[in-house]
């Protein structure tokens, strides 16, 4: 049962590299969320699968982040 799902998978991946779409599929970068995402992005830089959702979570987190090490100096 398992080759059936697991055939098509396969293919889909080796047409995936063949076609260079394979190094857009990408993990979100926020390690709470863990969805996988294809990065549309023209440069393929992105890195969460929603800005609104993962992003606007971890941009603020970033930017203290930096103030502190700022202030640490």
């Amino acid at each position: 049962m398992w080759r059936r799902v697991a055939a098509p998978a396969l293919v889909e991946v080796l047409q995936a590299q063949r076609a260079g779409t394979w190094q857009r599929l990408k993990p979100c970068r926020n390690d709470r969320c863990g969805t996988a995402f294809f990065d549309r992005s023209r440069n393929n830089s992105g890195v969460w699968h929603d800005v609104r959702v993962c992003g606007n979570a971890a941009n603020p987190r970033a930017c203290r982040a930096r103030r502190r090490a700022e202030n640490a100096l």
